[in-house]
């Protein structure tokens, strides 16, 4: 019996087998056949476009919202607003002129960040005739404000007649302040002590009745050297815009001493005058003026009749 000749194992290579379709995605390719792609190839590629649009950059996104909850908070919360309550004023001599001191700053409202502390000064002092300087400190949250005022000191007081209207009986007084360089302004009482003017104030532009005030305070001022009582506890003065200060001496006569300083040479001219009429009626041939003018000590008059 023939022995078979022993096999030897061989092994092939590729060149030797040639193409052979190998296994992909499941699915054998076979060459010069266009491939589809495989559903667990699209679902990859769909997750991780997934993934690209889920990376959402938080820290920006927490930084917006902080912003704009602070912007909020700067816009609704009242404390960054300045009210009524939230603003002081001190060294005002009553509560219509602190008002108005108020009102003119023009800071009630606004908010914290666009008070104008120094505008407000400006706006105080040229707004409000009383006050002659102002400090103005502002705090931004809460907004408040101090305002400290120093007013004018009045050396006059100024009654001006008002006209009735027609739902008013009868006419009311005005009641003003005058200092020492003739400002004007609004007072809320007769300040006892100081001389006492009654009539219209002067209607002139401010710059003449500023000057017109001034000669009116010398006047008064003159005529108080000379024994007048003109403050709040006596007879007081009146003004007449054609002949100045009008006094009314014990006898009830009306004496017109005009304005400015020159007082003394009408005064004597008064007494003259009525020193010479009491001689006339201890003569039997006298006569009572009702009104006099010395305005003129050159030449004054009078007249038997209350014409003023």
């Amino acid at each position: 019996m023939t022995k078979k000749p022993e096999q030897r194992p061989y092994y092939r290579t590729a060149a030797l087998l040639g193409a052979q379709q190998q296994p992909y995605g499941g699915r054998v390719r076979t060459p010069g056949r266009a491939q589809t792609p495989t559903r667990g190839r699209t679902s990859g590629s769909r997750a991780r476009q997934a993934e690209l649009h889920l990376d959402i950059p938080w820290k920006l996104v927490a930084l917006f919202m902080l912003i704009g909850a602070v912007t909020l908070w700067l816009l609704v919360d009242n404390s960054w607003y300045l009210m009524g309550d939230n603003i002081r004023v001190i060294g005002a001599s009553s509560q219509e002129t602190a008002f108005n001191v108020a009102i003119a700053s023009d800071l009630l409202g606004w908010h914290g960040l666009r008070l104008r502390p120094h505008a407000a000064v400006t706006a105080i002092v040229e707004q409000v005739p009383a006050i002659i300087t102002a400090q103005v400190e502002c705090n931004r949250f809460p907004a408040e404000c101090v305002i400290r005022v120093k007013e004018r000191e009045p050396v006059l007081n100024w009654i001006a007649q008002n006209a009735g209207g027609q739902n008013s009986e009868a006419p009311t007084d005005s009641i003003y302040w005058i200092d020492a360089e003739g400002v004007l302004f609004s007072a809320h009482e007769v300040r006892a002590g100081l001389p006492v003017v009654r009539g219209p104030l002067p209607a002139v532009a401010e710059d003449a009745s500023s000057r017109v005030r001034v000669a009116v305070l010398e006047g008064v001022t003159a005529l108080a050297a000379l024994g007048i009582d003109s403050t709040a506890d006596g007879n007081g003065l009146e003004y007449h815009p054609e002949r100045g200060l009008i006094w009314t001496d014990p006898q009830g006569r009306r004496v017109a001493f005009g304005v400015g300083a020159n007082m003394e040479a009408r005064w004597n001219i008064y007494l003259a005058l009525i020193a010479h009429l009491e001689a006339r009626t201890v003569a039997g041939n006298g006569v009572f003026p009702w009104t006099i003018d010395v305005r003129f000590p050159e030449g004054p008059t009078y007249s038997l009749e209350r014409l003023w």
